[in-house]
């Protein structure tokens, strides 16, 4: 009896089953096998046991399949390939399956169209129902002496286990060698149609001689005494019980609108499984009513009658250790319920991936709901999501290159149904009527003969596929090195610069998907329409690009691996070209962003672990965009309800906001990244604020409205600048007072300025109050929209000639950008701080009143300074939304200025979680600085990672996820003083849990006035050691450019800060920071500099670039 335990495989391999077994090994000993992928790292080990294989005998490998088999192409290429690994972890067996018969000891086979010469050639009457889309060929099965025979079961059976769908294997070898061991005891020989007529002998094994299916019987009263002692064990039982759920009466009382199924071992005919099922009108209409089924056309019947039309799986229970049999229910099912099409099936959203659902489409509740019918259908559906299965989909498709005919019923396919808009749908069928061979091919996927899907694709030549390994990170996927040797060298991003690599592109043949349609109900097909297309073409891998132009077909993009863009060496840009230090360009539609998802035919049969659990993210902070961007990005993962509120959607990459830049630029993603969350339609966007939520019922309000029912909440909204309590109290005028807050704030201050005829006047005047870098971005984008240098006023309430309280982090940038500014006539206030504002008769503001900060309390000595002023923008002060704040404080999750979370990021609620500048870890964990002190990057990552851990995703699993009982310490320790317990109370502290670390650099960027910019990028400890840096400086001729390197006490890179007007490489220098100085000698030569009046010489950016 085999059990599953989770390994984790490679970077696009997900955690698959591990087979275990015990078996006789020669003498009576017993051998106990493991199962699992194949990695590279077995490549060596499994040569061993081929090439120390006997001369002769039963296990001589290379007698049979030749003197030299190349396995890191079997590993890389092949649909699955296993090792089994005995007790002591040593590779012992491996074997490699695939969609087609492989060149090597049948060479007589045309792997694309195999099953016609199949049927030409054998008599295949015996094989039930044989399809290209249900079997696999067994390409070669090596093993040691003594573990050949127990490893072959075990391997084939966790093959039918990885590959549901797998319902024929097939083995052929020449005829002249003969079928050998340990083959001999599983697989049967096909007889010929023609004896001779043929070079090779093909053989077959049934899925169920591997893997025996269930008995399934229909349930009778009997059964209750023997079903109760295993239903009251728990483990098992998939579904919650009905309200009045009383298992005796159900039995008894079947008839044609309730069925019980009983599932029995076939061996022992012991009762392991339980199915309850029923169907009627009201259980269709509330499905139909509550849930998204539009695409199925609302559960009606094909034959556009109406009536019931679907049944209900009420109660299911299966023993776990016949889990990998759950499909024997499938077929029984709708055998109790002929008139049904459908089966449904209702779960938990938090329901772990069950073997039963693995046909199953998964159906979300409807969205849009609103306080007036939301919270109503939210308990009438208990917080279950829907899946359901229709009985087509049952039988296999059957895929062929398109005809003329199949386009006219695809026209008719496309035209009836709602999820490919019609342009694209118009645009789908003039491709695949266009085919130009070698260039492009189109295939369509039949059902019972008839079309039920469509898919156009290009064939990209080695130059192409080149292009994309040069851009995306293609061969952590994708093996491009036939030999298995690594190649480090550097790639270069530009696709016509020469690169002797650009020929092993062509070792692997590549298709380019341009559309994409199945019909609903066959989406559980689209790995096997996908394997039949590249069987068919004998390509290996298979691309889907999307722009911001293109419409996604989403259930493909579920099935694919996100690409990510590989980040490079940056070359010096003219001024002005796609912004300081990007890179575009590389890809097959020029400049076009694109965004890239692929699968190669060793990921197809690596189904993705599918998590529905819904998670709500409250804001788009960076923070929280890196979370859903580290959990789009993990190849084995489909998290299915991704929900994004924030008040101004998803918001532009500072690249694209042309002139405009209101914020500072963290350089936490390229272009080329960002774009994932604009296309492909993986994350649904509410914009709004959320005003409320329900911890009981699990959903929150936002203000627009709507509804959104979640079981994880997250927290991530930013702090926004808003104007203090105390200055509101000043009766401020109620137009041309803003603060930097929301988007819709920005396009107030762009209608001020377009429609306010006071800046006619000159003496009117923009007063820009506070001590932040986005004032300076507030100013750059004003002088960028029009308005003249002259009219900006800068006042700044704090004292920033320090280090320590430098905007800039540094008083020498401060001291330029201000001179900046008053080289352009803009107006600079330091350690001012706003009085009072003046307003005309219709309340618009006229002037504001500022006046030098002082500790002096008497007000008859400040001497204010008066303003003529239209607008006021304030960037001074931070806080959390006030309509958040309100909703956190409602339902108790308590917060001290920031939300206060656990060390896993937990609030007092165990679901909702707070991360980034909203959230600060609570103090009993000890001191900690504040979020916006560390990369967002990492932050949101790490974070990502602990909620992974909490849904469920085993790898993420942590031992601290949960809080475990402190460890008593004596009252005296110090480290009382940190989780909150004062001396000689007699009570006793617990040790604080630790606290994540974060490591990686923190970067910052600000666009200034006269194509100015400011860089700064930091280790993360960088304040740890600030008073002990060695600063290195320097300009260049002109003396607009000013760099400045800090070196720490370890002699490594721990900042490096740019003011000027040059575009420079932004990325690359970050790529240093953290680097001994010592690689690049910069010490030294910046010694060696000094001239004789010991200035420095030494152009530090100019030596940057001549080291890279």
């Amino acid at each position: 009896k085999a059990t599953v335990s989770v390994l984790n495989c490679t970077a696009a391999c997900s955690p698959r089953a591990c087979a275990r077994t015990s078996g006789e090994q020669g003498g009576g000993c017993i051998m106990e096998l493991s199962v699992r992928r194949a990695l590279p790292a077995d490549i060596p080990a499994v040569r061993n046991i081929y090439d120390a294989s006997p001369e002769s005998g039963p296990h001589a490998w290379r007698e049979k399949y030749g003197p030299f088999v190349n396995f890191t192409t079997l590993v890389e290429t092949s649909f699955l390939s296993v090792v089994a690994e005995d007790e002591n972890g040593e590779v012992v067996a491996f074997a490699a399956l695939d969609g087609a018969p492989r060149a090597g000891l049948a060479t007589d086979i045309p792997a694309a169209t195999w099953e016609h010469w199949l049927g030409g050639n054998f008599d295949t009457a015996k094989l039930t129902n044989l399809q290209p889309a249900s079997t696999f060929w067994l390409a070669l099965m090596v093993a040691t002496p003594a573990a050949a025979d127990h490893a072959l079961p075990e391997i084939m059976r966790t093959m039918v286990t990885t590959v549901p769908t797998l319902q024929h294997f097939l083995f052929a070898v020449p005829t002249r060698v003969g079928l050998f061991a340990p083959m001999t005891a599983m697989f049967h020989r096909i007889p010929p149609k023609h004896d001779g007529s043929v070079e090779s002998t093909v053989y077959y094994c049934e899925k169920a001689e591997v893997l025996p299916p269930l008995y399934i019987r229909k349930g009778v009263v009997e059964d209750f005494d023997d079903l109760m002692p295993l239903l009251q064990a728990g483990e098992g039982v998939l579904t919650t019980p009905p309200e009045e759920f009383y298992l005796d009466e159900t039995l008894d009382n079947q008839d044609d609108t309730h069925a019980v199924l009983v599932a029995e071992d076939p061996e022992t005919r012991q009762i392991v499984g339980l199915a309850c099922m029923s169907s009627s009108q009201e259980e269709q209409l509330f499905i139909t009513k509550h849930y998204s089924t539009d695409v199925y056309n609302k559960l009606r019947p094909s034959s556009g009658e109406s009536g019931v039309n679907t049944f209900q799986v009420t109660f299911f229970y299966l023993n776990p250790a016949f889990e990998d049999r759950a499909a024997s229910f499938i077929t029984p099912m709708f055998e109790q319920f002929p008139h049904a099409e459908y089966g449904a099936i209702a779960l938990p959203h938090t329901t772990t991936e069950h073997p039963l659902l693995s046909d199953f489409s998964y159906v979300p509740l409807k969205q849009g709901l609103t306080q007036d019918n939301g919270i109503y259908l939210l308990s009438r559906t208990r917080g279950n999501g829907v899946w359901i299965l229709s009985r087509k989909s049952l039988s296999p498709l059957v895929v062929r290159p398109t005809t003329d005919g199949d386009l006219l019923a695809m026209e008719a396919v496309l035209d009836a149904q709602s999820e490919v808009g019609p342009e694209t749908s118009r645009k789908m069928l003039t491709k695949a009527a266009e085919v130009v061979p070698g260039e492009s091919c189109s295939y369509v996927a039949l059902h019972e003969g008839k079309p039920v899907g469509l898919c156009h694709l290009k064939c990209l030549s080695p130059e192409e596929v080149h292009s994309l390994r040069c851009n995306y990170e293609f061969d952590e996927y994708v093996n491009f090195v036939p030999d298995g040797k690594p190649d480090y060298r550097p790639t270069n991003i530009d696709p016509n610069a020469p690169d002797e690599r650009c020929a092993l592109s062509a070792t692997v043949p590549t298709l380019l998907v341009t559309h994409f349609y199945i019909r609903p109900v066959f989406r559980n097909r689209i790995r096997t329409f996908i394997r039949e297309i590249m069987r068919q073409n004998d390509t290996q891998l298979l691309t889907y690009e999307l722009s911001l132009q293109d419409e996604p077909y989403r259930p493909l993009l579920d099935e694919m691996i996100l690409a990510i863009p590989r980040r490079v060496i940056e070359e010096p840009r003219e001024a002005g070209a796609n912004g300081p230090g990007t890179v575009t360009g590389g890809i097959d539609r020029g400049d076009e962003l694109l965004a890239l998802h692929l699968l190669s035919s060793k990921q197809l049969s690596d189904e993705k672990t599918k998590i529905y659990a819904r998670i709500v993210v409250v804001g788009a902070s960076t923070t929280g965009l890196a979370a859903i961007y580290a959990w789009l990005k993990i190849p084995y993962l489909l998290i299915a309800n991704i929900v994004l509120v924030s008040r101004d959607g998803i918001p532009k990459h500072p690249n694209t906001e042309d002139n405009e830049h209101w914020g500072v630029d963290s350089l936490t993603w390229l272009e080329r990244e960002y774009i994932l969350f604009r296309v492909g339609g993986k994350v649904r966007t509410i914009e709004g604020t959320m005003v409320e939520f329900e911890r009981n019922e699990k959903y929150i309000i936002a203000d627009n409205g709507f509804i959104e029912p979640y079981d994880h909440l997250v927290i991530t909204a930013g702090r926004q600048y808003s104007i203090p309590k105390d200055f509101t109290s000043k009766q401020l005028a109620k137009n041309g007072m803003f603060e930097l807050s929301s988007l819709s704030q920005i396009h107030r201050i762009k209608q001020h300025i377009r429609e306010s005829e006071a800046y006619e006047d000159e003496l009117s005047n923009a007063v820009i109050y506070g001590s932040s870098k986005d004032v300076y971005c507030v100013a750059t984008s004003l002088a960028n929209i029009g308005l003249s240098p002259s009219r900006l006023v800068i006042v700044s309430p704090d004292n920033t000639s320090t280090e320590a309280t430098s905007i800039f982090e540094d008083p020498l940038v401060d001291m330029k950008v201000d001179k900046l500014m008053e080289s352009l006539g803009a107006k600079t206030y330091k350690s001012h701080v706003l009085e009072r504002v003046d307003y005309d008769e219709d309340h618009n503001l006229s002037s504001v009143y500022i006046a030098q900060h002082t500790n002096d309390k008497d007000e008859s000595k400040k001497k204010l300074v008066e303003i003529p002023a239209t607008m006021f923008i304030y960037c001074h002060e931070k806080d959390i939304d006030s309509q958040i704040l309100s909703a956190l404080n409602k339902r108790s999750i308590v917060f001290d200025g920031r939300v206060i979370v656990k060390h896993n990021y937990r609030t007092t609620d165990p679901d909702i979680y707070a991360v980034g500048p909203i959230a600060m870890f609570s103090g009993r964990f000890g001191p900690s600085d504040e979020f916006e002190a560390y990369n967002p990057l990492e932050v949101g990552t790490r974070f990502a990672e602990t909620v992974l851990g909490f849904i469920g995703v085993e790898e993420y699993l942590q031992e601290d996820h949960d809080d475990p009982s402190g460890q008593p310490v004596e009252v005296e320790d110090p480290t009382q003083l940190e989780v909150g317990k004062s001396r000689g109370t007699g009570q006793e502290a617990s040790r604080p849990i630790p606290l994540p670390q974060y490591r990686e650099k923190v970067s910052t960027r600000v666009l200034l006035p006269n194509d100015y910019h400011y860089f700064r990028c930091r280790a993360a400890r960088y304040a740890d050691n600030a008073s002990r840096m060695l600063h290195l400086t320097s300009s260049n001729a002109k003396g607009d450019n000013y760099i400045k390197i800090s070196i720490g006490p370890n002699k490594c890179i721990e900042a490096i800060t740019f003011l000027g007007s040059e575009d420079i490489e932004v990325h690359n220098l970050r790529t240093l920071v953290g680097f001994p100085e010592s690689v690049l000698n910069l010490v030294y030569a910046y010694e060696q500099s000094k001239n004789a009046r010991g200035q420095n010489t030494l152009d530090l950016l100019e030596y940057l670039r001549s080291k890279v």
